[in-house]
């Protein structure tokens, strides 16, 4: 009898043990995912705040959103990696650049005005 219940102790160990392991499994994977929806997260909140701010057309929004995700995840990637604080501001500007360049073929430019006049403002 004694025998069974230190086999079943063992058992149930065991199926705790892997138990554990997969529930740990599983928070990583829910992490990095939510690490990978960071960007598109923040690209449609910023969307949002230019759509509030311009009055965006449907169309106008995709796009809008299309290049803002480009830009997030492309400064995801310059916070990632170890390089020079001079090289990281250097990347942050070109891809301000960028992201203005977008706008700028996207709204219109009366738009694209009244953005401009925001940027200005906040800082």
């Amino acid at each position: 009898m004694k025998k069974k219940l230190l086999i079943m102790k063992k058992y149930i160990s065991l199926f705790s043990f892997i138990a554990l392991f997969f529930v740990g499994m599983q928070f990583s994977a829910a992490q990095s995912s939510d690490r990978q929806q960071s960007a598109e997260a923040i690209a449609k909140q910023k969307t949002h705040d230019l759509h509030q701010l311009v009055t965006l057309t449907g169309d106008q929004q995709g796009d809008v959103f299309k290049v803002l995700v480009d830009a997030e995840q492309n400064m995801g990637e310059l916070r990632k990696r170890e390089i020079s604080d001079k090289f990281r501001q250097e990347g942050m500007k070109t891809l301000d650049m960028r992201v203005e360049e977008g706008l700028k073929r996207i709204l219109t430019p009366s738009q694209f005005k009244l953005y401009q006049n925001s940027l200005e403002s906040k800082k």
